[in-house]
């Protein structure tokens, strides 16, 4: 039975609590994604920058996923956390519908492509397993048509994006906002075509992670990288629950989202007619779980990734190690060479005494 607003339960107040705190979790999402996406950059940059080191299908996927990831870290500042901490608004009702949708479509492309790359990694991961001595012979064959499907199918799904009149809809606060598009009855939706998507991924992503589990028991893996493999196999499965939370939050964002109206022609969400929530009861869910997003999204996207990966790849760690130690090399000799130069000046009293006392002698 839903609690009345006179009393509320334990859970809604504390979820009100979420629901009106606006600053702590966009101040907490910063405190994770930045360290995490200067990480993600730096492993990026070696994997580029060492090609040779890590030319394998794994690590293409893992690029890729990077870039995609710190893609949508940006655009999300845009098209959300902007908007949820009142900021730039005055600027934000000045741009032009296009801009305003093109950041959504970014937000929205990025999403799927990391969705998509996360299940071609449980895929590499399976075939390793399955296939240890030939998985690679054939990925090499089929990544490119992997990379394909993953840029051109979001297009569909996300190019009317660009065509969906987005507005910069001001909360009653007068002060943050959200992004909206004007209602049709042929309305493209995009939001919950993302949660079907990223459902219906999950659990295709969940079948490989378990048939990689039941595959991992039945073949013993004992070729020369078979460490490293597992060690990879785990940073997948890993990354893959991370973005499974994730996966959750943006279904319960789109269930108490109000897209549907109920028997007396009001506006409704489909947890309140499934559950028999109130509208404040629904909003508050929802605010709730909406300011959490930002942090939840970058632990899931961003951190587990990126630190996982340097726990995963002994490579990795090895030439981060060294380029630290070239810089610290460096600065030693930097301090070293100034030492040295201080040590071999002659002070200006060195100089000009004994000119002094050269004169006295000449007198006497």
């Amino acid at each position: 039975m839903a609690s009345s607003p006179s009393s509320p339960s334990p859970l809604f107040s504390v979820l009100s609590v979420l629901a009106n705190s606006n600053l702590f979790p966009f101040f907490f999402a910063l405190s994770i994604g930045i360290p995490s996406a200067l990480l993600y950059c730096l492993e990026l940059v070696v994997i580029v920058a060492n090609f040779a080191d890590f030319n394998s299908a794994f690590f293409v996927l893992v690029a890729f996923r990077a870039v995609s990831s710190l893609i949508n870290f940006v655009f999300s500042f845009f098209a959300q956390r902007f908007g949820e901490i009142g900021l730039f608004l005055a600027l934000y009702l000045n741009l032009p519908r296009f801009v305003l949708a093109s950041f959504f479509f970014f937000f929205y492309y990025t999403f799927y492509i990391e969705n998509l790359l996360t299940t071609f990694l449980l895929l590499n991961r399976f075939t390793a397993i399955l296939f240890p001595t030939k998985y690679e012979k054939l990925w090499r064959r089929g990544l490119p048509l992997f990379l394909a499907v993953t840029f051109i199918l979001p297009l569909p799904l996300t190019i009317p994006i660009l065509n969906e009149g987005t507005y910069i809809h001001v909360q009653d606060d007068n002060a943050t906002f959200t992004f909206d598009n004007y209602k049709t009855d042929n309305k493209f939706d995009s939001s919950e075509i993302a949660t079907l998507f990223s459902f219906f991924v999950g659990v295709v992503c969940l079948l490989l992670n378990l048939a990689s589990i039941v595959a991992y028991k039945l073949r013993k893996v004992g070729h020369q990288n078979a460490t490293i493999e597992h060690k990879l196999t785990i940073f997948t499965m890993i990354t893959f629950f991370g973005h499974f939370i994730a996966t959750i939050s943006w279904v319960l964002v789109s269930l108490t989202s109000i897209n549907e109206v109920d028997e007396q022609n009001k506006p409704s969400s489909y947890v309140q007619m499934w559950f028999g929530l109130t509208l404040e009861e629904n909003e508050t869910l929802f605010q709730a779980n909406f300011n959490q997003f930002p942090w939840v999204n970058d632990l899931s996207m961003l951190a587990i990734p990126a630190w996982l990966l340097l726990w995963a790849s002994s490579k990795m760690r090895e030439i981060i190690a060294k380029k630290f130690n070239w810089i610290r090399r460096n600065e030693q000799q930097k301090n070293i060479a100034i030492v040295t130069v201080k040590r071999n000046v002659v002070p200006m009293s060195a100089k000009v005494q004994p000119q002094k006392h050269l004169l006295t002698n000449q007198r006497n």
